[in-house]
């Protein structure tokens, strides 16, 4: 085929995948014409280094149907493991359409293999073509006993279908029946992929704990394990391993999850948390300074370690002769130029941040503040000229400043040593390929709710903003619902200006200080940056709610009690002092 043919394609393809927003228009205009029609989609791959992307892309362009779901009981035909097509239903399924050569094998394999004459070319990703495999051989074996070799095999395949698939956790889930639910979740949702045979299962879990963990199996008690997966040349990921007896029938049988760490080693890059311009100068500052604690909580899975490794990061680009080092259970990221300690039952967090002490170093990780012992260690840390990156859990930043003297921080230690406590909360994003476009004003109750609000101020009720599709695309097929992809971090900073400092010396109740800044508007909480990624196109309202509807009932009191703003938030009753720190333990 003449290069006017494949220049023609080539654009198409291109001018979708920009339209998408998955390349620029920069990268695309960049590329060079491919060398012949079948190396467009592999050459294409290789730019956007998304499969599914391109699959999407070629399925509007050449307007053939593109596999993202299949239907349980409707079978499945593959031919060699290297062949990339599927017979599904009536339609084979190709990842190259304009790949001559394989188009031909494969529409003669459908003819004498399986048998079939009338049927229709469409289009699937590599990605999922993979994923089926990995199905498909796990329900072929069912009733059989797998040899070790093969439930290894079965093991590899599941754990690389959920890395390529960005899980952040495999489940093994067994029921009253002779199938076991296989489960990944991703962007925070747990969806079944497959039910796999409980003979097949048996083998997979004796491979992990024993193959791959180095842990001899039992089954009457539960155990842990861990190992690391080679996914390529440049990246690997290691992997917690987690068994449980559970009661089946009248006998029992194991539950096993697999968390994945490290999984989405893209995120942890402060440039790609999304965060409003305001907050990444505060973190961007906060991390130059020598010393102090900054604290970042909100609840398990709300994306805490993520931001801090990124911060590390920032950090450490800026600062490389700072000497770095991480306490944490477990250590899910592991960084160059960086030391990473790892909690276990004889070596606790006061334990590791005291012997860590001894080793002069400059940046500190605390995982997790769990008791008084560490909390009093990281001021220690704090205020002899350390700079220290921990976590709580409270359901926001102010919160923590009564967990604090909870754990016997004094006051003044709290005050004069903490740099800044941060908040964090996890809201699923709407796919950019198919998120729905409407005005604010369209629907009245949400305008009603947020027309105000300084993030729609400029253009009031004609404020563009966006739903998520009812009904997906390819780009979606495989996240945590239709019309949705990835998560977004929604963050509050607390900083810990002269004000707030004088407030917490006199005792201020926190949930007062909190209503009264966010009326004067000295404090921009996890509400106020999420509708800024409402704004944005980036979140969409239902999503923003769902995760933030606990906050509702906080806002409502602040705009109530609007009226009283003339109260001085000094005036307020004061707490006692409970413990002073004596900084010559250390």
């Amino acid at each position: 085929m003449n290069k006017d043919a494949i220049r023609t394609t080539q654009r198409q393809l291109y001018d979708i995948l920009v339209t998408r927003g998955v390349v620029t228009a920069q990268i695309a205009g960049s590329q060079s014409i491919s060398d012949s029609m079948d190396s467009i989609v592999p050459d294409m791959t290789r730019v956007c280094k998304n499969d599914v992307a391109v699959a999407a892309a070629l399925s509007e362009q050449t307007n053939k149907t593109n596999l993202l779901v299949v239907e349980e009981g409707v079978p499945l035909s593959f031919a060699g493991r290297n062949d990339n097509w599927v017979l599904y239903s009536d339609t084979l399924h190709v990842v190259n359409p304009y790949d001559s050569t394989v188009l031909t094998r494969s529409v003669q394999w459908v003819r004498n293999e399986v048998g079939v004459d009338t049927f229709r070319i469409g289009i699937v990703s590599q990605s999922y073509l993979s994923q089926l495999r990995t199905i498909h051989a796990l329900e072929s074996d069912a009733g059989e006993e797998l040899d070790e070799k093969q439930a290894l095999q079965n093991v590899d395949n599941i754990l690389r279908t959920a890395a390529t698939e960005q899980a952040s956790d495999i489940h093994f889930v067994p029921t009253q029946t002779d199938k076991v639910n296989l489960l990944f979740r991703i962007d925070g949702v747990l969806r079944v992929q497959s039910k796999i045979d409980l003979k097949v299962y048996e083998a997979i879990v004796r491979s992990v704990m024993e193959n791959r963990c180095g842990v001899l199996l039992t089954t009457n008690t539960q155990q842990d394990g861990k190992f690391e997966l080679q996914l390529s040349e440049t990246k690997a990921i290691n992997l917690r391993v987690s068994t449980m007896p559970v009661v089946r029938k009248s006998t029992s049988a194991l539950k096993m999850v697999i968390r994945l760490l490290g999984n989405n080693d893209k995120l942890a890059n402060i440039d790609m948390l999304g965060l409003s311009k305001a907050n990444k100068a505060t973190l961007t500052k906060l991390g130059d300074e020598p010393n102090g604690i900054i604290i970042i909580t909100g609840p398990t899975g709300s994306g805490k370690t993520t931001t801090l490794s990124a911060q590390l990061l920032d950090m450490q680009s800026r600062h490389p002769n700072r000497n770095y080092h991480t306490i944490e259970d477990p250590v899910e990221l592991q960084h160059q130029g960086m030391s990473h300690t790892e909690v276990t039952p004889t070596l606790s967090f006061a334990q590791a941040l005291r012997g860590m002490l001894r080793q002069d170093p400059d940046v500190i990780l605390v995982g997790e503040m769990r008791d008084n012992e560490t909390a009093e260690l990281g001021y220690k840390a704090a205020m002899t000229g350390h700079l220290v990156l921990t976590t709580l859990h409270t359901n926001n930043a102010h919160e923590s400043i009564g967990r604090l003297e909870r754990m016997n921080i004094d006051q003044q230690i709290i005050a004069t040593n903490t740099s800044a406590i941060l908040a964090q909360r996890l809201v699923r994003g709407l796919c950019p390929s198919c998120r729905v476009q409407y005005r604010l004003c369209d629907d009245d109750k949400q305008f009603q709710r947020y027309g105000a609000h300084k993030a729609f101020s400029t253009l009031g009720p004609e404020s563009v903003v966006y739903k998520a599709s009812p009904n997906g695309c390819a780009q979606c097929s495989k996240g945590s619902g239709p019309g949705l992809k990835g998560r977004r971090g929604v963050i509050e900073i607390l900083s810990m200006t002269p004000e707030v400092q004088v407030a917490i010396l006199e005792g201020v109740n926190p949930s007062i200080l909190r209503r009264r800044q966010i009326q004067e508007g000295s404090f921009e909480d996890l509400w106020d940056d999420g509708l800024r990624l409402v704004s944005e196109g980036v979140v969409g309202f239902e999503e923003l709610e769902e995760v933030l509807k606990d906050y509702e009932q906080d806002r409502k009191k602040v705009e109530e009690s609007g009226a009283r703003r003339g109260a001085s938030i000094h005036a307020l009753p004061k707490s006692t002092p409970k413990h002073q720190l004596d900084v010559e333990q250390l």
